[in-house]
């Protein structure tokens, strides 16, 4: 990651896409966060789920993964000009942040739901860091592909 890099912070629930030289940068815990990569026209996107279905009437359908990937691919390859033949995918978070009495662990559920979706969609995931129980801070070089990834009190590693 080059120190002229812009990023470009990408909030829960949020997408952002972008093209060289703009990276992206999330903080997660139980959310997921999904980057695609267009790695011929240097395109990539980040998408932060927080839960795996939508229910109810929010009008945020980023928020969540049944909603929000299917979403995420058609803006980047209808909008941003990506190509789908060339998407890949890499997914962190998921963490078990809070002890919930053995009732649904939301981490591993949003894991479930977009491994699925992406499956669905003929999407390979490359990489993944999930699980555990602390945070990662992820920030995504939109020129390589990689993904820096700090999991709160570990060293860095890049995916």
């Amino acid at each position: 990651m080059n120190n002229t890099q812009c990023m470009i912070t990408v909030g829960v629930g949020d997408l952002k896409i972008t093209q060289a030289p703009h990276g992206l940068k999330t903080l997660l815990g139980s959310c997921i966060g999904i980057v695609l990569h267009d790695p011929i026209n240097k395109i990539g996107g980040l998408l932060h789920i927080m839960l795996p279905k939508k229910n109810g009437n929010d009008v945020k359908i980023t928020k969540y993964a049944n909603t929000g990937l299917p979403y995420f691919i058609y803006q980047m390859v209808t909008h941003a000009g990506a190509s789908r033949g060339s998407l890949y995918a890499k997914i962190f978070g998921g963490a078990k942040m809070f002890e919930t009495n053995g009732l649904l662990n939301i981490g591993e559920s949003n894991e479930i739901e977009v491994r699925r979706i992406l499956k669905e969609e003929g999407i390979k995931i490359v990489s993944a860091k999930t699980g555990g129980t602390k945070g990662y801070n992820i920030i995504f070089d939109t020129d390589t592909g990689e993904v820096t990834c700090r999991i709160f009190g570990e060293a860095i590693v890049i995916y």
